[in-house]
């Protein structure tokens, strides 16, 4: 049973007769990314540019490298080409207008038994057919508008963009070569927030809670503290060492926290 704990239970049970010592037990602990991802193409192809080197700091989204495009960008252009275009659009408009009014025509005189009926549906006939048409047209444009997207995000596709902030670790493959889904190009490890990770006895895990202040003690800078809360806390132990694992969240927009250095960790602010 850990000093804090056996002080803990004594001094609840003899509150008169004993008073623990003010002894802040520390536990070692890791400080490290919060995430390490392995960046690769959504499609696969032949890397056109690299941009970052390794140990380079990128942006939430920027673009860290490239396949090649060049068929993905003429295809747009043909594509935008075409859904620019209303020419069969306005002729079938102008058919439609045109039978329309030859439709209407051709009724007045009906009614004054100057047209005959046969020539009446004949038109009736045409006006639907042109209306139908138009009706195809302007779906077929609507469908051309739709591929000159998809071939936006095709050509958005080539583009290796930063899923977050954080700093190059590994450049992996360079421009020209083939570049698939499971072979990564970068290697990045975002470093806001810092992880630390800690395991303690499992008769300490009725100090712990998810909030509690923590106070960290890391390697570098030397002899200097950070003030954090506790995360989560594992709600299983590990049967073969009797611990669990509790994980504090260190804000590091600055950058001014090293990862992958040890530590220690003190419950309480």
């Amino acid at each position: 049973m850990s000093l804090s704990l056996r002080c803990l239970l004594v001094s609840a049970a003899l509150p008169a007769l004993l008073a623990c010592p003010a002894v802040a037990q520390e536990y070692e602990c890791v400080m490290d990314a919060a995430r390490i991802i392995s960046l690769s193409a959504r499609t696969p192809g032949v890397l056109e540019e690299v941009l970052v080197t390794k140990g380079q700091r990128v942006a939430k989204g920027e673009v860290i490298a490239r396949t090649d495009g060049s068929m993905e960008r003429a295809a747009l252009k043909i594509l935008e080409t075409r859904a620019a275009s209303t020419a069969t659009i306005d002729q079938q408009t102008a058919r439609l207008t045109f039978g329309q009014a030859q439709l209407d025509r051709a009724e007045q005189l009906a009614k004054q038994n100057a047209q005959s009926v046969v020539k009446v549906e004949e038109l009736r006939y045409e006006v639907a057919l042109a209306t139908s048409q138009l009706q195809q047209a302007e779906a077929d444009r609507t469908s051309a508008l739709a591929e000159a997207e998809r071939a936006k995000i095709a050509i958005e596709n080539t583009n290796i963009r930063a899923p977050v902030a954080g700093v190059v670790t590994e450049v992996s493959l360079s421009a020209g070569e083939y570049v698939t889904a499971d072979r990564h190009v970068v290697i990045l490890a975002q470093t806001d927030p810092i992880h630390v990770d800690a395991f303690l006895p499992a008769e300490d895990f009725p100090l712990v809670r998810t909030g509690l202040a923590v106070t960290i003690h890391p390697e570098l800078p030397a002899g200097s503290s950070i003030a954090g809360q506790v995360l989560s806390v594992d709600p299983l132990f590990d049967a073969a060492s009797r611990t669990f694992g509790i994980r504090v969240a260190l804000p590091n927009a600055d950058n001014a926290i090293i990862g992958g250095q040890r530590c220690t960790l003190a419950l309480g602010g």
